[in-house]
């Protein structure tokens, strides 16, 4: 029996499929699944807050390595607290020993980004959506190497 990291199995399965450049978003409750099935869509809420966005990151940071995330610049203005959370968490992770990179978009493009990406040809694998109810709690991980 799995112990540690990531336990939802569609979650861990979707993860272990990521490669160089394929996407991870972790969203609040209100966000919109995408209208297609190019981009895997996994609820992971059993309550409201539960999980919130910033415990999902966290263990899907044990098991994939990132380059970049890419954050609204409403997460700033809107819900600061989650951005430091997310400042928090990313200070932890590096790249290759880098730090990981940071792409700030205003939210219209980020949800644009998450819903039509993939038709777009941008690798918008999975979206994982939480029981968070705090605006503009959502955050795109970039996969990248460890070598």
């Amino acid at each position: 029996m799995k112990t540690r990291g990531v336990l939802h199995n569609e979650l861990a399965k979707a993860i272990a499929k990521m490669g160089h450049g394929d996407m991870l978003v972790v969203t609040d409750r209100g966000f919109p699944f995408p209208r297609h099935e190019m981009t895997t869509c996994i609820d992971v809420s059993v309550g409201r807050d539960l999980p919130k966005v910033v415990d999902v990151v966290k263990v899907v940071l044990e098991e994939l390595e990132i380059e970049k995330v890419v954050i609204a610049q409403e997460t700033k203005q809107v819900s600061p607290h989650v951005y430091e959370a997310f400042q928090g968490i990313l200070s932890t992770v590096q790249n290759k020993g880098n730090p990981i990179e940071e792409e700030i978009i205003p939210h219209p493009e980020f949800k644009h980004l998450v819903l039509n990406g993939a038709l777009e040809g941008k690798e918008i694998k999975v979206m994982v959506k939480t029981g968070e109810f705090t605006p503009f709690a959502n955050i795109i991980l970039v996969s990248g190497v460890d070598f």
